[in-house]
């Protein structure tokens, strides 16, 4: 009895001589699985990552839930892409005094934005910018926490980012000037294609929101002959979304039907594109066969 006391008293003046962190890892909110995984990879153990948006799922018109307020409500730090893309997040944090706790990766009114593709907020198709956002994260996370290195999981992380990066370029450096325009469904796809020599003719639908309403049959009519007049083959859709506007306009063009692509989420754990890396990849090396093939 006597030991098992003294082991008691003993754990007791351990626990209460660690430090804080030791006890309570500071909480890190991230809005979406991309940010979540660099967040992962470069906070490492040093701290507790709590994700809001599920793969799959869309950051535009996000709805909170009661347990992601909770999370919020508890976090030292909120990662996030940009409050035009996250608005339900933006507001949030103003009606909560929060919003000094959140870290834009792509902030409204920065000189990145103001002279970087025209402020489209999708921009972690883009490794110069993944280098950027991430080196920020990494910086953000040494000042929550000053004992835990973050800079050594950061400069492993950037070999990854320049790998991905080379071969991509190198794949997409074998196209003809022929070969390298297509549509996609909403406006998310520049930031990647200006960055590999690609272009974006036009979009599907006008807003960001993937989920939006069908377009109108002028439209319809316009990006018909876009097609024609700039001999579009390839039309790409987002994973999961309604495609059917898609499709009949690839029939009525007379060329191959839509390609789905998930460079808004990552896959579940296990699967392909469950990571940035293979995610950019994977739908990268997808389009390139679909545009090589024109």
């Amino acid at each position: 009895m006597h030991r098992s006391l003294t082991i008691l008293a003993t754990s007791l003046l351990l626990w209460l001589a660690a430090p804080t962190w030791a006890q309570e890892k500071p909480v890190i909110v991230t809005s979406f699985t991309v940010i979540d995984e660099w967040v992962q990879v470069i906070g490492g153990k040093g701290f507790e990552v709590v994700n809001l948006i599920p793969t799959r799922s869309e950051t535009h018109g996000y709805q909170l839930s009661p347990h992601n307020a909770r999370d919020l409500r508890r976090a030292t730090l909120i990662v996030a892409m940009n409050p035009a893309l996250e608005p339900w997040l933006a507001a949030w944090a103003q009606a909560n005094q929060k919003t000094d706790s959140v870290l834009w990766l792509y902030p409204e009114g920065s000189p990145t934005q103001k002279n970087h593709l025209g402020g489209n907020p999708h921009v972690w198709t883009c490794p110069p910018d993944v280098r950027r956002m991430t080196g920020e994260i990494a910086a953000r996370l040494a000042k929550v926490r000053p004992d835990w290195d973050t800079q050594s999981s950061y400069n492993q992380y950037v070999k990854e980012i320049n790998k991905v990066d080379a071969e991509l370029i190198r794949l997409f450096g074998d196209l003809g000037p022929d070969q390298r325009t297509f549509l996609s469904q909403h406006p998310n796809l520049e930031p990647f294609a200006e960055h590999y020599g690609l272009k974006v003719a036009g979009t599907i639908l006008a807003s960001g929101a993937a989920e939006s309403a069908d377009p109108s049959a002028h439209h319809f009519s316009m990006l018909l002959s876009l097609i024609r007049k700039e001999r579009i083959r390839v039309v790409v859709t987002d994973a999961g979304q309604n495609d059917a506007f898609a499709r009949r306009l690839t029939e009525d063009a007379g060329i191959p039907a839509p390609i789905a692509l998930t460079f808004e989420y990552l896959e579940p754990a296990g699967q392909p594109g469950d990571t940035w890396a293979s995610m950019m990849l994977l739908n990268g090396k997808r389009l390139h066969r679909a545009l090589s093939q024109r």
